[in-house]
Parts: structure tokens; C-alpha cells; sequence
């Protein structure tokens, strides 16, 4: 059963570590880096291979000017620095300068506003807000000192919230409060010690709280708690798993259990089987329950991984009224349920509303009202089979606010009544048909609140009443191109509070408060201090001499900035394949209206666009960047008619196109995302349908791209690919019916494309993994009867063979990371006496030798990444004692040494990528005190520091995919603030 819930001239390889959340809590995620995950870093290959003009910003239209002006709607402020008129104001500048405190978790628990935050003398803690900044404090200091208890999850049941945090010493419990220091408290240790009980899934039922918790003597199970110790205890349910799903209605807890609905009042003796579905003749899967007007509704469906195609059977709408008599079938319907909306299944008013695609009409919006008859598709919102793609949604007044796309208004805000007629766009917030990416929709005060964009103005914060003159910007917030990307709108008392983000300041607490018959004022930026409350639990004091330790923030005036804040909050747009093109850097990000789709930027705001949606609308087509050529960047992307073909951009609309449609129709024609530059010329691998996947050519012009050789004739083609330079032609490996996969050899011509070596003479072939180049040698891994191993080749048969049998046997060395130094080749490898260590070979057998045994013995000292700078090999290794830190190699026993301890002691330094420009070396590593941070090297260890904290305090912002312009190192790092976004470092900035 699964439970669907809430949902340059050459190539080269750039290993990625992506972590799963947008930032981890630094002194765990120390825990969390053992050996065994840095071995597996570099097997996480994002492909990087290395390789002008804007669209125009749409004008502002006169209905802006209108709405930016009526001040019946929104009451224009004096100043920002102003909260006597009731403006949106700018709550608390909590870490002073650039730094951001990055609130979280906006909850109202009777007015005042509880969130998490981060300062430099607390950590991330608990704070709450009225909405003045005298007003603006932490509430408890709950791990005294700057690592912060980190708290999370933040529920509210009845006049108490809810959450997780660490204090240090019991691990990561639940926790609660009032409020005040005295009432913040450990609810109770559950697993008793510092390991922690992780709660989650909680759910607040009146007073009570309802969550799972794990510990050693009851295992995971679901709990209950009134905020007391005595009143916290495990749900005696009698049954054998954590429930799923988690729904409170009527008073009553309602979840699956291994395919079966229940409902529980927390009592002995008091779960109830409603329904069980594990006798269907298929695997079944249900979605997370919702409740509309005292009716509990929930879709099962057959499980299936292929979302493709119509499905073999119907899912079925349920609902319950939380008897085993009335919980019953509503409808079945003949379609694919799909997911958009912030949860699987919502609901407005008295209906149910989710998508579907019954296969004719695309990705739609569906709804129910508890009737067979009542339960279709709302309205084909883009007619025929193509999709709407609904997305966002938030409920007021009993309609369902959401946004959807169509060709001629793009992707922009919706309303529907759950009837056809009662369906319609509420406003085409940016005219035309380009879209306003909206994001962050809720509803508060009676209103509609979200963030929308324009290439001029950048995401800013919207409202409307739900009509077309009702809908409006509410300021912007920061004039120009730059996102103040507002988010977490939030009504606690008589204010509307969000987060958003100013450059120089970084990304606070901002409110609005509400003025007359519920209408908002504009925002105005409070920048001052709290003081100490009555408890001594002041927060600010003496922030602003300690802000000058810390450089980093949002768009701000330290060396690394963020370029924009694609997705706001804490989202991710997944940049990726990223391409450098002299002073510009091209790269795929998913923006919800676009989907993922190529992009380009120059550094700044203004400059930071999506290049062409090649697959109009949120789809996506997910372009995969692989080479610069002749003033271009080369692509493969699928545009929905062709299949997967190569294009170029320039990085202009217009100079974006197909290069050649290889393979006719819509099969396409590239397999896997690979080319490689040689001259005025790509190599790639490309199936034209007829002779297989085989070696082609392209000068980025359709008549230019072509079919070197069908190196094994007929429709098998003999995928060519791991493409080097050797003496000016191009090497790769390639397998033909005679040889097998070998090393092939070419000029670009069909006669100069020949068999290069036959390392096993005849059919059978031995696999070839990597390989690199020296000026002498080809060096090599390859499988034979002896395993995976190291080889070498001067590209003749006496001069091709097995360097060492590096583990004896059939077992394999796995010889990995082979990295030129000088005239030898650095690698990883691993045999039986000293565990996976460094490597060297100089292409000769009694010259592949052990470099050292950093960590002595049989255990793994996982040398990764492995980069060359000032002629020497640096990387990170574990010894045994001083845990993972950055070493350095000069290819000899005696210059293997630790280079610097970065996190003194027996912690890591954990240096998780390695990049080299202008002189510099850029490195993300963790002292113990910062986190994960962005580093830099002049080739000395008193060279080797912190260059710059992007993430205050131990909060890690794992900074990674380094690619160098001419201008900028870009990069991709996280913060809990703007989450997983590009920054850019002028090149000026390293040599300070």
C-alpha cells in the first residue's frame, strides 16, 4: 500500500551533492556525513560540460499605475521606516546587516504570532510577535548559546503551540508554549537520552495533539498529549503500524493502517475500523483524507508507477461520515489522479475538489459534492488534451481560488464554485500570454494573498477580494528586477505578517496591518531593536557589533550574493546543467509556471530570465545543457513534437531553435546527454531511426550536423560515448558486432573514423568506465575475468594492458576519480590490506603503487573530490583521527600529508567539493562552529579559511555546482530563508 499525502572546450564532469532539504541543521548533519556517505558523493554526476540579448520587460500597463495609486485600497506609506499609518511593516531586523534571520513556521495562537528565527547570539529558536518591534523577541532560549535548538513543525492546538527542538540534551523531542519562558517546556522525553524521539505528523484535534513518535520500547507509534507529561502517552490503537494520514473531524482522529481506514478518540478500546480496502485483486493506494462540511472525503485508486497512459481501472471517490455504515463509495471515475495542489486533495465550501486526466482532456480540475452525479470534471479549462496543470489553491468564501494555465493568459490566478459557469479566471496578472509564476496563494483576513512576478518588478506581494479590480499588487516592495519574494502570509491579531526579503537587510519579518472593513495598508519597513522583556529574555542586544563578523545575506553587499529567489521562501527550483558562456551562465530551473526550463543570467536581477518556454506552460521540457559552441549553447530537450533533439540558444527567444530533427516525428533521437567539443565541432551520440545510436557531428547549424560513421551498420547502432581529446582527434569508446566496445578514434571524417585498438581481439569486449588522457598514455578502468581494474594504452596492442590486478582475483579494485597530475595519474581504488585509499600510476605496472595509507589498515580513508591546483592534488580523506578533512598530494609517499584541519579534532571538516579558478580554490566544509560554508585557498594552510557564511549559525547552506563566467563564480547554495537558489561571487572578490 502507498499513501499519497501532502505532497569550454572540453567536457568535463561536476559532481553534485544535492542535499534533501533546503538547509539541516549543521552540528546533526556533522553526524550525518560518515565515511560511507562521502564515499557515495561522487557517484552523484550532475553533468556540467563546458561549453546574448534580454526580452524585452513588458511596460507597466495602466491598470499597475491605477492599482499602485488607489489609496481607498492601498494607503501609500511616507516612509518605510514608518508604522504610525499601519502599513506593511518590516516587524524586526533580528540579525542586522546582510545576514538573514530567515523566519519560519508562521503560527497564530490567539493573536500573537509564533515563528521560528535565527540570531547570532541564540541560534535558531522560538520567537513570537505582536507586530510592534518592541513586541518582537525570543520567547525561550531553549539550547542557550549560538547552535540553537532548531525548532520545527510549528503546531498550534488550542492557545499552546507545538514543536520540535533540540535542546542538547534530549534530542529532538516535542515541545510547547504559552507564550512565556516559564510556559515553553519539554513536553516529555520520549526516548529517553540525548537520541531523540523525531515527532511528526501532527495534528491538532481541539486541545489535544495527536503525532507519531519513535522509542526503543514501544517502537513508532502514534501518541497524544495535552501539553503535559502525564497527559502524553501512546494511543492504545491495538493495531500492528503507525497510522498514515493523519485527518481530525467531528472530535474524532481519522487514518490508514495497512490499507484500512479507522478513526480513533484517543482512548483504550476507542479505534474503529471503518473501511478495509486490502482485499482488492490489486494494489491499492489512498489519498490523505479531507474534510468538507462535516464530510470526510478520500480517493483509492490502484497503484501504479506509469502515470502515462489511461488507467486500467478507475480510481473511486469515498466519503465518511466516521461510521463503518456511512463510509461509502461516491463515484468512480475513469481517469489518473494528479497532483499540482499544495495537497492531493482539497476542498471549498461543502466540495471536493483534485485533478485528473481521464486521458481526453489533460490535467484538470475535478470536483465532487458527495453524489454520484456531482462528482466530474469541473471545467476543461485549456480545451482538447491539453493541460491547465491546476496549481496552488486556497479557499474563501466557499470558492476555491487557484491558478491555472491557458495559451492566451499563461498560468495566472482561477476561481471556481465547482461549476462550469462559476469557473473563470479572476485576473491576467501579467497581461498576455506569459505568465506571473504565482506562488505562496492563502487566504487571511478575508483575503487573497501571493506572491506574482514581472521581468521588470520580480516577485512581490499581490491581493484581491476575489475580483478582477480587486486584484492588485500591494507594493513593491523592492523597485527593480530583484524578488522581495514575500512568503508565509500569516493573520495573527489585527496584522497580516509574511516574510520577505530586502538586499542589504536580508530576509525578515515583515507585517500589514489591517485597516478599515478588513482593506490592507502598505507595507513600511520597521528597522529597529527589541529590548529585553520583563523575563530578561531580550534578544537583540548587541547584534549589531556582532554583525560585522558575518558577510553574508540575500542579494546583499558581501562578496557572494543571491542572484534571485526563483521559487520564494524555502523552495526549490532545481537548478541544474549548468553551462558557462562568457560573461553568462545558462542553466535549467523549474519555475511552477514554466516547469524546468532553459534559463540565463549576467549576474543580476534584471539580467535573470527565462530564455524560451519551449513547452508552453507548466510542463516543462527539462532542457539538458551540454556544450558551448561558436557563441551558443548546446542542448537536448524534448519540445513535446520532435522528441529529444539538439538545439541552441544564444540566449535570446528568437536565437533558440531545434538544430536538426535527427530522428523525424516524436521518437527523438539522444539517449543520454553527452557531447563533446573538438575544434569548430560537437561529437554526440544520436539515433536517426536508421542506423542506431551512433557517432554524429554538428557546427550548431542543421546543415552542419550530420552522421560521422555507422560504425556498426544496421539498427543497432554501437552507442558511442566517454569522449577525450588524444593528439588532436577525438577518442571515445564505441562496439561494433566484430570488436565488441573498444576505443575508437576520429577526425570527423567517416575515413578518419577507425578502430583505435582492440584491447580483446574479437566479439567479446571488456567495459570501459573512464578513462583519461596523459601526453604519453591512455589510463583507463575496465572490466575483465579479473575484475574492474586499472589499464593503460599508448593506443597499440603490445602497448595496451592491465596495469596492476589491484585487488587479486576476480574481485575488483574499482579504480575511480582518475585525475591527471603532471605525467600521472592520481586515482581511488581499493584492495583487501589497506581499504579504498589514493592511488598513483605513472602508466607502468611497477609504477601503480599505493600513495599512502591515510587511514591505516583495512577501513576506507575515502579519498573524494580529488582536484588539481598549484600542481598538486587536493581532496578529503578520513585518517581515523581527525576525521574527513582536506589533504594534499605532489604525487609522492613523502608529499601525502594533511593539508588543514578544518574542524580541529576528531570532527570533520567534511570537504564536499572542490573548485579551482583565478588562482583560488573554493571549497564547502564545516569548522564545527559555522556549518558547511563556503571556503577559500591561496595553496596554504594559512591561506585556507572561511570566506564567507551565507547561513547563520549552524545552519548549513552547502554551497555546490561552482561554475566560473568571466566575471562571476556562480553557484548553487541553500539557506532556510530563499532556500535552494543560485548565488554569483565577482572574481574580483577572491584575490581580497
Amino acid at each position: 500500500m502507498t499513501s499519497r499525502g501532502t505532497s569550454g572546450s572540453r567536457a568535463e564532469h561536476l559532481y553534485l551533492w544535492h542535499p534533501e532539504t533546503p538547509f539541516v541543521r549543521k552540528e546533526r548533519c556533522r553526524m550525518r556525513l560518515s565515511a560511507s556517505l562521502l564515499r557515495l558523493l561522487p557517484l552523484t554526476l550532475a553533468l556540467g560540460l563546458a561549453c546574448e540579448g534580454s526580452p524585452p520587460s513588458p511596460e507597466e500597463t495602466p491598470e499597475d499605475v491605477q492599482a499602485a495609486g488607489e489609496s481607498q485600497t492601498v494607503v501609500k506609506a511616507e516612509t518605510r521606516n514608518s508604522t504610525s499609518h499601519g502599513e506593511p511593516a518590516r516587524v524586526e531586523d533580528i540579525v542586522p546587516g546582510q545576514l538573514s534571520s530567515g523566519p519560519h513556521g508562521l503560527r497564530d495562537v490567539g493573536g500573537t504570532l509564533f515563528f521560528g528565527a535565527t540570531d547570532v547570539e541564540h541560534g535558531t529558536e522560538l520567537w513570537k510577535s505582536d507586530g510592534t518591534p518592541g513586541g518582537t523577541r525570543v520567547v525561550e532560549d531553549i539550547r542557550p548559546g549560538p547552535v540553537g535548538s532548531d525548532p520545527l513543525d510549528l503546531t498550534v492546538a488550542g492557545r499552546r503551540v507545538y514543536f520540535t527542538a533540540d535542546d542538547g540534551t534530549h534530542g529532538t523531542e516535542l515541545w510547547t508554549s504559552d507564550g512565556s519562558r516559564a510556559g515553553t517546556r519539554l513536553v516529555k522525553d520520549i526516548n529517553t537520552g540525548p537520541e531523540g524521539s523525531f515527532p511528526f505528523a501532527m495534528t491538532a484535534l481541539d486541545d489535544v495533539l495527536y503525532f507519531i513518535a519513535s522509542s526503543p520500547d514501544v517502537g513508532q507509534v502514534l501518541w497524544r498529549t495535552e501539553g503535559t507529561p502525564g497527559s502524553t502517552r501512546p494511543v492504545p490503537t491495538g493495531l500492528p503500524s503507525a497510522p498514515g494520514n493523519l485527518t481530525a473531524m467531528n472530535g474524532r482522529l481519522f487514518f490508514f493502517v495497512d490499507d484500512a481506514l479507522y478513526r480513533s478518540n484517543g482512548k483504550a478500546g476507542g479505534t474503529v475500523l471503518l473501511h478495509d480496502f486490502s482485499g482488492a485483486p490489486f494494489e491499492v493506494f489512498e489519498t490523505n483524507p479531507v474534510e468538507a462540511d462535516g464530510v470526510l472525503y478520500f480517493i483509492v485508486g490502484e497503484e501504479t508507477d506509469d502515470l502515462s497512459v489511461a488507467p486500467a481501472r478507475p480510481i473511486t471517490v469515498w466519503k465518511s461520515d466516521g461510521t463503518p455504515e456511512g463510509t461509502v463509495p461516491v463515484a468512480e471515475v475513469f481517469a489518473e489522479l494528479r497532483f499540482g495542489l499544495p495537497q492531493t486533495l482539497v476542498t471549498a465550501g461543502r466540495r471536493l475538489f483534485f485533478l485528473a486526466d481521464d486521458g481526453v482532456h489533460g490535467t484538470e480540475l475535478w470536483t465532487s459534492d458527495g453524489t454520484r452525479g456531482g462528482t466530474r470534471m469541473v471545467k476543461d479549462i485549456l480545451p482538447g488534451p491539453g493541460s491547465a496543470h491546476p496549481r496552488e489553491s486556497a479557499q474563501l468564501d466557499g470558492v476555491l481560488y487557484f491558478s491555472a494555465y491557458t495559451p492566451e493568459a499563461g498560468d495566472e490566478l482561477w476561481r471556481s464554485d465547482g461549476t462550469e459557469r462559476g469557473t473563470f479566471r479572476v485576473k491576467d496578472v501579467r497581461p498576455g500570454p506569459d505568465s506571473s509564476s504565482l506562488q505562496q496563494l492563502t487566504a487571511q483576513a478575508g483575503r487573497l494573498f501571493f506572491t506574482a512576478r514581472d521581468w521588470s518588478r520580480g516577485h512581490e506581494p499581490w491581493t484581491s477580494d476575489g475580483t478582477s479590480a480587486g486584484t492588485k499588487r500591494l507594493e513593491d516592495l523592492v523597485p527593480g528586477a530583484f524578488s522581495s519574494a514575500p512568503h508565509e502570509f500569516t493573520r495573527a491579531g489585527s496584522r497580516v505578517f509574511f516574510v520577505a526579503t530586502e538586499p542589504n537587510r536580508g530576509t525578515e519579518l515583515w507585517a500589514m496591518k489591517l485597516g478599515s472593513r478588513g482593506r490592507m495598508l502598505e507595507a513600511a519597513r520597521v528597522a529597529s531593536f527589541a529590548e529585553p522583556d520583563e523575563e530578561g529574555a531580550g534578544v537583540n542586544t548587541g547584534l549589531a557589533s556582532q554583525a560585522t563578523e558575518f558577510n553574508g545575506g540575500a542579494g546583499g553587499s558581501g562578496p557572494a550574493q543571491l542572484v534571485q529567489d526563483i521559487i520564494p521562501g524555502p523552495g526549490d527550483p532545481f537548478i541544474s546543467w549548468n553551462l558557462a558562456l562568457g560573461q553568462k551562465l545558462f542553466f535549467t530551473a523549474n519555475d511552477p509556471s514554466y516547469g524546468a526550463e532553459l534559463w540565463r543570467t549576467d549576474g543580476t536581477a534584471e539580467g535573470t530570465r527565462l530564455v524560451e518556454d519551449i513547452i508552453p506552460g507548466p510542463e516543462g521540457s527539462t532542457p539538458e545543457l551540454v556544450c558551448a559552441l561558436d557563441g551558443a549553447v548546446l542542448f537536448f530537450v524534448d519540445d513535446g513534437v520532435h522528441g529529444a533533439e539538439l538545439w541552441r540558444s544564444d540566449g535570446t527567444p528568437g536565437g533558440t531553435r531545434l538544430v536538426k530533427d535527427i530522428n523525424p516525428g516524436a521518437g527523438g533521437s539522444v539517449g543520454f546527454p553527452q557531447a563533446f567539443v573538438l575544434g569548430d565541432a560537437a561529437y554526440f551520440a544520436a539515433d536517426d531511426g536508421v542506423h542506431g545510436t551512433e557517432l554524429w557531428r554538428t557546427d550548431g547549424t542543421t546543415r552542419g550536423t550530420r552522421l560521422v560513421k555507422d560504425i556498426n551498420p544496421g539498427a543497432d547502432g554501437s552507442f558511442p560515448f566517454i569522449f577525450t581529446e588524444r593528439g588532436g582527434q577525438l577518442l571515445f569508446v564505441a562496439g561494433d558486432e566484430e570488436h565488441g566496445r573498444e576505443l575508437w578514434l576520429t577526425d570527423g571524417t567517416q575515413r578518419g573514423t577507425r578502430l583505435a585498438v582492440d584491447i580483446t581481439p574479437g566479439p567479446e569486449s571488456f567495459g570501459i568506465n573512464e578513462l583519461v588522457a596523459t601526453p604519453e598514455l591512455i589510463i583507463f578502468s575496465a572490466n575483465s575475468f579479473l575484475g574492474n581494474e586499472l589499464w593503460r594504452s599508448d593506443l597499440t596492442p603490445e602497448g595496451t594492458f592491465m596495469l596492476r590486478d589491484i585487488l587479486p582475483g576476480p574481485e575488483s579494485g574499482f579504480p575511480t576519480q582518475l585525475t591527471v597530475l603532471g605525467r600521472t595519474v592520481l586515482f581511488v581504488a581499493q584492495d583487501n590490506e589497506h581499504g579504498r585509499e589514493l592511488w598513483r600510476t605513472d602508466g607502468t605496472s611497477e609504477g601503480t603503487v599505493l600513495l599512502r595509507d591515510i587511514k591505516p589498515g583495512p577501513g576506507f580513508s575515502f579519498p573524494t573530490p580529488l582536484a588539481v591546483f598549484q600542481g598538486k592534488l587536493f581532496f578529503g580523506a578520513d585518517d581515523g583521527a581527525l576525521g574527513t578533512e582536506l589533504w594534499v598530494s605532489d604525487g609522492t609517499q613523502e608529499g601525502t600529508v594533511l593539508f588543514k584541519d578544518i574542524a580541529p579534532g576528531a570532527a570533520s571538516g567534511n570537504p564536499l567539493e572542490i573548485f579551482v579558478v583565478a588562482g583560488r580554490m573554493l571549497l564547502s566544509a564545516n569548522d564545527g562552529t559555522t556549518g558547511i560554508e563556503l571556503w577559500m585557498s591561496d595553496g596554504t594552510p594559512g591561506g585556507t579559511r572561511l570566506f564567507q557564511e551565507l547561513s547563520p549559525g549552524l545552519m548549513d547552506s552547502f554551497p555546490n555546482v561552482f561554475r566560473a563566467t568571466r566575471r562571476h563564480v556562480f553557484f548553487v547554495t541553500a539557506t532556510s530563508a530563499t532556500g535552494r537558489e543560485l548565488w554569483r561571487l565577482p572574481l574580483n572578490e577572491l584575490g581580497r
